[in-house]
């Protein structure tokens, strides 16, 4: 095929290409998920990162974090020390490597986390309207699959 050819059905697509319809859901999920945090006073940056150390069930270092949360860990040490002085995690020396200090989820965390899980789960159930229940679980895997396809390391 030559390269007029491509290009001139290129400019003839008339629907968005799934690049751009992945990337304005999540323009939307993102600023969606930042309304429905703001009032418990986080942002989505420590919302996803409470999250992660909820669902890790262990306490996470900051470079952990910031892997698991695709950020830096510059970026997620700016996240720690504001979710710290909020009193949502705590750090504790590891017992081997006292430089290192894992983050865990204190009470006032999980309690938070919970309220703010409540509020993005009701946004999602919205995005998600007219879905069977069965079309939700195939959504959530054809994302997921395509995710793991560009190296993203989302779970089975």
């Amino acid at each position: 095929m030559s390269e007029a050819v491509r290009v001139e059905e290129a400019t003839r697509r008339t629907e968005p290409g799934v690049a751009y319809a992945v990337a304005r859901l999540h323009q939307r999920l993102f600023a969606g998920i930042t309304e429905r945090v703001a009032p418990y006073g986080l942002t989505t940056l420590q919302f996803t990162t409470l999250s992660v150390l909820s669902r890790h069930g262990a306490p996470l270092s900051t470079s952990q974090l910031a892997r698991r949360a695709f950020m830096t860990p510059q970026s997620m040490s700016e996240v720690i020390h504001a979710l710290e002085r909020k009193g949502l995690i705590k750090r504790n020396p590891h017992p081997n490597h006292r430089r290192t200090l894992p983050a865990t989820l204190t009470a006032k965390g999980r309690r938070v986390l919970a309220e703010c899980e409540e509020a993005v789960s009701e946004y999602e159930d919205s995005m998600l309207t007219g879905l069977s229940e069965k079309d939700r679980g195939v959504f959530l895997d054809m994302v997921k699959a395509a995710v793991r396809n560009l190296g993203g390391g989302v779970p089975d």
